[in-house]
């Protein structure tokens, strides 16, 4: 078994603190991508970072940068990334999922039936269309 066949591919999403200035957004990306790479993994995808409001204070901010990573690295490696993101005073939050190796079937089934129809009596009829007619 070679070493590609070894690697998973994975997402990862992080906050940053808001404290970056626009310009430094850039170095953090590629700092972020340097480390995936030092440690035996390859980045497939980085989504540009955007300032959102969070929903509630993380280690007493309220606005962060958000970005999303697509790699590839051996799942042994990952760990040595996980320890660097968890040390470092920028990020403030990090998320890293396994990225699932076949499409996840839906199974949504109906839960709301049409009722059959149900005839009406002529008799019922015939006094409607009498008094609807005067």
């Amino acid at each position: 078994m070679n070493e590609a066949e070894n690697k998973r591919e994975y997402e990862m999403s992080f906050l940053l603190t808001p404290e970056i200035l626009e310009g430094g957004l850039d170095f953090e990306t590629a700092e972020l991508k340097k480390l995936i790479l030092e440690n035996g993994g390859e980045a497939i995808q980085i989504s540009s970072l955007e300032k959102k409001q969070l929903a509630y204070p993380v280690k007493k901010q309220n606005q962060a940068y958000l970005g999303v990573v697509y790699f590839n690295i051996d799942s042994g490696d990952l760990d040595k990334i996980k320890s660097v993101l968890a040390l470092n005073t920028k990020v403030l939050r990090f998320l890293i999922l396994n990225k699932p190796n076949k499409p996840v079937k839906s199974r949504v089934e109906p839960t709301m039936r049409i009722p059959e129809v149900i005839p009406l009596h002529e008799s019922f009829d015939k006094k409607l269309e009498s008094i609807l007619k005067g």
